[in-house]
């Protein structure tokens, strides 16, 4: 990188931290200046890696009040990050990702830590892990290599009782960010957990589109016969149901996309169909099946994918859809 470069980018990043602290009271400028940067240093993102990788001018007992105590507002610099996302990147549609991490403790006093089942497999990991449940929201940007990168803006605690209040706290996250998204196309990308009618419903009263991955033996519906003017009674809300056989006729086709992380090649196939858990929501489904990179011309099971947008092809779900891939390695701190 040349001088010019190098000059330039702390700059920038000075101007966007100025930006952010504006949310902040005075008096916390500098506390949250210093953990912030001490952050970026360290890959893990604890207080106290952070408080190892500067020279703070306080005690680390300070910061931890800070952030625990402190009077300054979560919601308000993360809608302030937000707006500096929003501001310095360009979107034609902003993707948002929903999802739930789990912190792994030692300990089970730690507020909502519990046993938790180990879905990512991760390696040198037993199957059920202590650690608290986290739902995190992201936007999606890209990189100057086009990759794919999500930024988190809000976290919020699962308690130790149950996993019913994901949903509720996926809703909650959203609202807090909503007001900022007015005026734009909005896409929510979320796994099959989230992909309930609570959830999808209230997207859609708020504008937003969703893009999500269900289970395979969803139950799908054509679209009804137009009632004729001799027929009594109200319209059918459902056509015939899309039994498997009927779904495995449908026309296939190959294409080749970027997504997660490189070209692969992918059979897809559509249809327009009215779901029922959504109460008769029309979609677009696509089955997409990758290509098996160690066996060349073998596909792996279709992974069914609905899109409330019935807009898109199914190449633009597909590549849509695998944005939510970057906010995945976040699954296990």
């Amino acid at each position: 990188m040349n001088a010019k470069g190098q000059a330039g980018i702390p700059g920038e990043l000075c101007n966007w931290i100025t930006f952010l602290a504006k949310a902040l009271p005075p008096r916390s400028t500098g506390t949250f200046i210093e953990l912030l940067i001490g952050a970026m240093l360290t890959p893990t993102g604890f207080v106290t890696d952070a408080y190892l990788m500067l020279t703070m001018r306080n005690h680390w007992t300070s910061y931890y009040k800070w952030l625990q105590q402190g009077k300054w507002s979560w919601l308000a610099l993360a809608r302030q990050f937000m707006r500096l996302v929003l501001a310095s990147v360009t979107h034609d549609v902003v993707h948002l990702a929903i999802d739930d991490t789990v912190t792994l403790r030692a300990s089970n006093k730690a507020p909502g830590s519990r046993i938790h089942h180990q879905h990512g497999n991760k390696i040198n990991l037993p199957a059920f892990v202590q650690g608290q449940c986290w739902v995190n929201l992201a936007i999606i940007t890209r990189r100057a290599s086009k990759e794919p990168v999500a930024l988190p803006l809000l976290s919020r605690l699962m308690p130790a009782g149950s996993h019913t209040g994901k949903l509720a706290a996926a809703n909650t996250l959203v609202r807090a960010v909503q007001s900022l998204l007015r005026g734009l196309r909005v896409r929510v990308l979320m796994d099959s957990w989230y992909m309930q009618q609570y959830v999808i419903s209230t997207m859609l009263n708020r504008g937003f589109d969703v893009i999500g991955q269900v289970r395979r033996d969803t139950r799908l519906y054509d679209l009804p016969a137009p009632r004729l003017k001799s027929q009594r009674g109200r319209s059918r809300k459902y056509g015939e149901k899309l039994t498997p056989e009927q779904a495995e006729q449908l026309h296939r086709w190959v294409a080749t996309l970027p997504i997660y992380g490189k070209e692969q090649r992918v059979r897809l196939r559509c249809t327009l169909a009215k779901v029922r858990f959504l109460n008769g929501q029309l979609v677009r489904a696509v089955w997409c099946e990758l290509e098996n990179d160690h066996k060349p011309g073998q596909w792996k099971t279709a992974s069914l994918l609905l899109s409330t947008d019935t807009t898109l092809i199914a190449e633009q779900i597909v590549e849509s859809y695998s944005l939510r891939w970057s906010i995945e390695p976040s699954s296990i701190n």
